[in-house]
């Protein structure tokens, strides 16, 4: 709520600077062109010096330049109404003063920039949509994970990969951007109430979920793929049926110098879901026939 008002304290005082030297200019083109250039050179020296100096200084500087002001002005001999005199000594310090109260204010706008830094680095490690951590946090994980398999060979360590992609997304994406993130979340969601605790899950992009097992037996890992498979078939977009490619992928002892690092991994899911898909279209086409 601060920051709200701060905002908008120096868009008014910003707006205040402006319209106090278009009431200046006005009133000094009511007197003569001295008196105008003189409140033109007046607001530009205002507004430099409420722009570039510290404040301590520039209120010595108006006390100072009015003191000289009025002592030129009001004791001396200037042939000027009284109300021109007054204009010109009320213009520098106003606008300077003004200036200085709107760089004071625009000057803690800097959370601005560093709120941008916090999201762009929060998102790059969480997905808000689907509430899942992102591939800069898989790789870093992985890492460590491959480092592991590799060092500790009498453990016989392995974690199983898998990519769930949904088929299609980018083209529904045009068209039905909230439902296309409402689909997001529902596929989110079947992941994070089948998948086993142990197992950890990723938003990795374009439409693409990542699974991490860890050293689950055979059986097991392909009844939960299956159930899960089967569970996200159940889901219905716009009255039919999305569909979904996999890819996976078991990492150990014989395999992980091959994939030492996540992109090394999700080259090969990419490839194996290019196959799941064209093996899906045979089977459909099959059983079409």
């Amino acid at each position: 709520m601060i920051r709200k008002h701060l905002v908008s304290a120096g868009i008014t005082a910003l707006a205040a600077v402006i319209c106090i030297c278009t009431a200046l200019m006005w009133l000094a083109g009511l007197a003569s062109p001295l008196v105008l250039s003189s409140t033109a050179i007046l607001i530009i020296l205002g507004v430099i010096t409420g722009s570039l100096i510290p404040t301590i200084l520039i209120t010595w500087l108006i006390i100072g330049l009015t003191t000289i002001g009025a002592a030129i002005l009001l004791i001396g001999y200037v042939v000027i109404d009284n109300s021109q005199k007054i204009l010109l000594l009320l213009t520098y310090p106003l606008v300077a003063s003004l200036t200085a109260l709107a760089k004071t204010i625009i000057g803690h706008w800097g959370w601005i920039d560093r709120d941008r830094n916090a999201i762009e680095s929060y998102l790059s490690h969480y997905d808000p949509v689907v509430k899942l951590q992102t591939t800069y946090n898989a790789a870093k994980l992985y890492h460590k994970e491959a480092k592991f398999i590799a060092n500790e060979k009498e453990a016989n360590l392995r974690i199983h990969l898998a990519t769930v992609h949904w088929v299609h997304s980018n083209q529904f994406k045009q068209f039905h951007d909230i439902e296309y993130k409402t689909v997001l979340r529902r596929i989110s969601k079947v992941l994070k109430q089948l998948r086993f605790p142990s197992e950890q899950l990723y938003y990795i992009g374009n439409s693409t979920f990542l699974i991490i097992s860890y050293a689950l037996a055979e059986d097991t890992y392909i009844y939960k793929n299956r159930q899960t498979k089967q569970a996200l078939e159940a889901l219905e977009v716009e009255n039919h049926n999305p569909q979904f490619k996999w890819g996976t992928l078991k990492v150990d002892q014989t395999n992980v110098s091959s994939y030492t690092e996540l992109e090394h991994a999700l080259r090969h899911l990419t490839r194996d879901m290019e196959t799941d898909l064209v093996v899906e279209y045979l089977k459909g086409a099959e059983i079409n026939g």
